[in-house]
C-alpha cells in the first residue's frame, strides 16, 4: 500500500459477465451471424441447373422457395447480431429456430431440383399446363442442384450449430 491507501498495482478492470466478455461465445456468435449471412447470399443465387439438348440455363432460387430461405436467414441474422450487440444469449439462441427452416428449405430443394424448376414453369405459363403436359414437357430436362443451394445449406448448417451450442451455453449456470 502507498502512503496514500492505494495499491500500487495497475489498475485491471473487473471482467464483465456478458456474451461479448467470452471469446467462445463471441466466435459462437460471429459464426451464426456469417453463416446466416451465407444462407441469405444463396438465396439469391442459381438454385438448380436445367440442361435441354446441350442448351443450359439456371434458375434462381427467388423464384421458389428462396423467398423463404431470404426471410428465414434475415430474421436468423438479426437474432444473431441482437445477441452479439446486447450481450442477450436468450436471442442468439433463438435463431436456431428461423435457421432450422431454412436448412430444411435448402436441403428439400437439393434433393428435388426439379421441384423449383417445375414452380417456376408452372409460373410462367400461367397454369395452363395441366400435370400430365407439365410431366411430358419436364421428361427430356435433365436437372440438378446449383451452387445457390448449396450455399444456402452450407451457411444455415453452420448458423444452425452455431445456435444449437450457443442454445446450450445459454442454458448452463452462469459462474
Amino acid at each position: 500500500m502507498s502512503a496514500y491507501g492505494q495499491n500500487p498495482q495497475p489498475f485491471a478492470p473487473a471482467p464483465t459477465g456478458g456474451a461479448a466478455a467470452n471469446p467462445i461465445i463471441k466466435n459462437l456468435l460471429l459464426a451464426g451471424i456469417g453463416g446466416s449471412a451465407l444462407a441469405l447470399l444463396g438465396s439469391f443465387l442459381a438454385w438448380t441447373s436445367v440442361d435441354v439438348e446441350g442448351t443450359s440455363d439456371t434458375v434462381s432460387g427467388l423464384d421458389g422457395d428462396g423467398m423463404f430461405t431470404l426471410i428465414t436467414s434475415l430474421l436468423a441474422l438479426g437474432l444473431l447480431a441482437f445477441g452479439l450487440v446486447k450481450q442477450n444469449l436468450m436471442a442468439a439462441a433463438g435463431s436456431i429456430v428461423p435457421s432450422l427452416v431454412t436448412l430444411v428449405f435448402g436441403v428439400l430443394n437439393f434433393l428435388d431440383p426439379e421441384k423449383l424448376a417445375r414452380t417456376y414453369v408452372e409460373d410462367e405459363t400461367g397454369g395452363e399446363l395441366s400435370g400430365e403436359q407439365l410431366d411430358g414437357f419436364m421428361e427430356g430436362i435433365d436437372f440438378s442442384s446449383a451452387f445457390g443451394v448449396w450455399i444456402v445449406v452450407l451457411g444455415s448448417l453452420v448458423a444452425v450449430a452455431a445456435a444449437g451450442v450457443l442454445a446450450t451455453k445459454a442454458r448452463a449456470p452462469q459462474q
